[in-house]
């Protein structure tokens, strides 16, 4: 198998090996956790001599022969032969580290090439030579080796030279690539889901549960038995860790693993004992209480406590605790029923719960409850609308692997067309959102075959086609399916809501003057009425008419009113960056992209969208390296995905930060590329590239093409007016003037930009006033604006044109040699002490100056890079 996700490890060890002081490492971890793989993979990426000592457990009883185990690894007749000579007289301290000091001096007498010895299970040896390695590792400069070992955890004073370094468990996503891994390519995607979650990120729980499943289990055919029976290797493990719990935490905590999750007060009741046996079980960290709800902290801890229990115990307790009183237990009374050998079928209730613990953020506890429902009544005979219902509530939540499991397990006898288009609905509405492709077949077959039964569900699902073109920029994909929407609509002789959303994005997308009329402003209570679909909707449409602030308003309500809508808000956070850079407003568009990055859900898939919105975010900080990156991940999705528009858009990005660096050639050619991978949107306020490959071309000496350019927005400007659109003419015209009457082009178009613009947009119009200017021979008033401009960029937060203007120059490309040649002497000492940690008062006490001028000077630097803050300086530096 692949080795994974120890990267930052390795590269530790990496670095060990090429250090000319030698040293000594100690990978310290429970059972399982990957050491022994950790060790074998540094043997292979080794780039100096190495070798793998494998402690013999059965040898421990014999003195020194661990010793004698890592001195034959050294493969020099020297060593060996005194390795075999090697005796001690005493077992006593002093005499084990006279015999190490020896050794030492052996060593650096033989003169050894450098040599890597990886030592796995060091604890395991015989204690007699796990002090002489311990006493040694800390000595080994002159001698040529450098020692790696892994133990369970570090126990006496001779393991403390070495530097331990914990390996923590796998990720959620390395377990879910090492879940994969192990069943093939053809797993189901929520059957890995659930073995990740499920695994403690613990490399041998990955491998034992996956090879316990039955092909059936791994496609995803058959329910999984949750809570899973513990793998041989954590039984054990798991063992100590509740040892030392007193009988009344023990039985405690066997009743909080009987369920997914539990209520505290069925737990407890008004029994003190109980009470404080849980408090003893949170303050161990064994389990988490929120509110009243309780569960196990560790999924494995839960497994061994639950399948310890004797099968007879299990169904009387899960009796018992079924029985007991109010609250929450609603959600979990239906778990513990289903354990009753002979009782009602409780399969409708599970999938209830299931539903209503997904709409809470549980999806982990509604896994449980899932299968255990499909375990009970494969077939689903009678609950396959619970089944479409909770394999819907979970696509809401974006879990789209999930979702695809269990919406595959609905299977109706006799379907009608109501229920076979909203099935079809749902299962094309999975797969577009993961795959950001709309499954043009599916949706085609399924109108086909039951439209005409039930045209008001066939209008909702072609309305919801045309909303993901509009949504990149389709139209002509938007309209078609719109048009297709609107002949179903007339059958029904009803408006769904999804067909007038839809109907109105295509007419904001598209720009034209004649458009259907939208609402100037809607209450809050009208807001909260929306369902969230319908006011990203509405959000998106404010936004292409250009009203920024209030699409800010209404996708605040979808943040605020909706935080378990994932899906919704996924679309929301990509908007809401949308808007922002519309806007101009780079402040708040950088906390969008923020925010956007620590929402809490693993699954969410990466796609073209997030990809070009990391691009802008690091393009604009000026992190090139990382820019570069993102962008060939952009490229490569929206290639996947078949969208020419977020295509466009990245080459719009890298064309603007390239005429910021006056790298006119590469403008030119990202510009007309942008210009012609956006050759089917008629409306250029979209991509909004055309102002920036006109100033590309003009500088290039090309203005007969940049002429051509202007001439087409002239054309857009009357069949598509907008804000945007008449700033970037103004600007333009300008640009392209020639020097006698630019002056007073340049005055109008700033005062236009005065009125209408944003700060960003602003700046655009000043810098570029203030560079003809300066070419014209007048220097000082080419300083005024460019001044003006610069304090129209840190408004804006646009620090690398903030940073542009201010310089006068093009930006270069930061990297920390690049940046301290921007500073003065004085400012480059004071750089350097940010970078090596130091705080304001302790650089004024080092260069013996006042406290003011410290941050009068940090303040220069921060304006000269680019920086947002002492952490992010430091961070370009480093």
């Amino acid at each position: 198998m692949q080795f994974l996700a120890r990267a930052v490890e390795l590269d530790s060890i990496a670095r060990l090996g090429v250090s000319s002081a030698g040293g000594a490492l100690v990978f310290t971890g429970e059972h399982g956790i990957g050491k022994t793989r950790l060790m074998a993979e540094a043997l292979a990426r080794s780039s100096l001599r190495a070798v793998l000592v494998q402690t013999n457990p059965a040898e421990s009883a014999w003195p020194l022969s661990g010793f004698t185990a890592v001195f034959a690894s050294i493969d020099d007749p020297r060593a060996v032969e005194f390795a075999g000579r090697f005796t001690l007289r005493s077992t006593e301290p002093q005499q084990v580290f006279a015999a190490a000091r020896d050794l030492l001096t052996m060593l650096r007498g033989l003169g050894l090439p450098p040599l890597l010895i990886l030592i796995d299970d060091l604890d395991r040896m015989d204690e007699i030579s796990q002090t002489l390695i311990g006493f040694m590792a800390g000595r080994l400069a002159g001698t040529g080796l450098r020692v790696v070992a892994t133990a369970e955890r570090l126990a006496g004073d001779h393991m403390l030279a070495f530097r331990e370094s914990p390996l923590a468990p796998l990720s959620f996503a390395e377990a879910a690539e090492l879940v994969q891994g192990e069943l093939g390519p053809s797993a189901d995607a929520g059957t890995v889901q659930i073995l990740a979650a499920r695994s403690g990120g613990n490399p041998l729980v990955v491998e034992q549960s996956a090879h316990a499943l039955t092909a059936d289990q791994i496609a995803g055919r058959e329910a999984l038995v949750l809570p899973m029976r513990p793998p041989r290797a954590m039984k054990a493990v798991s063992a100590v860790r509740v040892a030392s719990l007193s009988p009344a935490a023990r039985a405690v905590a066997e009743d909080v693993a009987m369920a997914p999750l539990s209520d505290v007060g069925r737990l407890t009741g008004d029994d003190v004992e109980r009470i404080d046996a849980l408090e003893e079980l949170l303050y161990s960290g064994l389990v988490d209480v929120h509110g009243q709800v309780v569960r196990m902290h560790d999924p494995l801890l839960r497994s061994y406590l639950y399948w310890s229990l004797e099968p007879h115990h299990r169904r009387d307790r899960h009796r018992e605790l079924a029985a007991l009183g109010d609250g929450p237990r609603d959600r979990t009374r239906a778990w513990h029923e289903s354990f009753a050998p002979a009782g009602r079928t409780v399969v409708a209730e599970l999938l209830e719960a299931a539903t209503a613990l997904t709409e809470a953020g549980e999806s982990d506890a509604a896994v449980e409850f899932a299968e255990r429902a499909l375990l009970i009544d494969p077939d689903l005979t009678t609950d396959h609308e619970g089944m479409h219902r909770f394999a819907s509530a979970l696509a809401a939540q974006g879990l789209l692997d999930l979702a695809s499991r269990y919406v595959a397990r609905v299977h109706v006898g006799t379907p009608t067309a109501a229920e076979s288009l909203r099935l079809a609905t749902t299962r094309i509405g999975i797969e577009l959102s993961r795959s950001h492709v709309v499954p043009t077949d599916d949706v085609e077959a399924s109108v086909s075959l039951y439209g005409d039964d039930d045209p008001l569900a066939a209008a909702v699902l072609l309305s919801m086609i045309s909303s993901f073109h509009s949504g990149r920029w389709d139209l002509e994909e938007a309209r078609r399916w719109l048009l297709l929407a609107g002949l179903f609509v007339e059958k029904a002789g009803e408006t769904p809501t999804g067909y007038t959303d839809a109907a109105r994005m295509v007419d904001a997308v598209d720009g034209r003057s004649s458009v259907r009329p939208v609402a100037a402003r809607l209450s809050s209570d009208d807001l909260q009425e929306l369902s969230v679909w319908s006011l990203t909707a509405f959000a998106t449409v404010l936004c292409y008419q250009e009203r920024y602030a209030q699409a800010r308003r209404v996708v605040n309500v979808v943040f605020h009113d909706h935080p378990t809508a994932h899906l919704a808000r996924s679309w929301a956070w990509s908007l809401s960056l949308i808007n922002e850079i519309r806007a101009g407003d780079f402040r708040r568009a950088h906390a969008v992209v923020e925010y956007w990055n620590a929402e809490p859900i693993d699954s969410e898939r990466d796609h073209a969208g997030r990809a070009l919105a990391m691009t802008w975010h690091a393009l604009t900080l000026g992190l090139r390296d990382e820019a570069n990156e993102r962008a060939e991940e952009c490229t490569s999705r929206g290639s996947a995905e078949r969208n020419p528009a977020v295509l466009a858009r990245l080459s719009t990005f890298l064309g603007t930060d390239a005429l910021l660096r006056r790298d006119l050639d590469e403008a030119v050619r990202l510009f007309t590329l942008a210009d012609a991978g956006s050759a089917h949107i008629d409306n250029l306020s979209l991509v909004r590239h055309a102002d920036g490959l006109i100033e590309a071309l003009t500088l290039s000496g090309r203005p007969a093409e940049a002429e051509t350019v202007l001439q087409r927005m002239l054309v857009q400007q009357r069949e598509r007016p907008s804000t945007w659109l008449d700033l970037a003419v103004a600007r333009s015209r300008a640009v392209l003037a020639p020097d006698e009457a630019a002056p007073a082009l340049f005055d109008a178009a700033v005062a236009l930009h005065e009125e209408h613009a944003g700060d960003y947009d602003l700046g655009r119009a000043l810098i570029a006033q203030g560079d003809r200017l300066s070419r014209l021979g007048l220097r000082g008033a080419s300083e005024t604006v460019l001044a003006t401009a610069a304090a129209a960029f840190e408004r804006a937060g646009a620090s690398q044109w903030a940073r542009r203007a201010s310089a006068g120059e093009p930006v270069v490309v930061r990297d920390a040699d690049s940046i301290m040649t921007l500073l003065k002497a004085e400012e480059r000492v004071i750089a350097e002490l940010v970078r090596r940690g130091l705080r304001n008062r302790e650089i004024a006490g080092e260069l013996f100056i006042s406290l003011r001028t410290v941050e009068l000077r940090l303040t220069h630097i921060y304006r000269k890079v680019g920086a947002r803050s002492r952490s992010h300086l430091a961070s370009l530096l480093n």
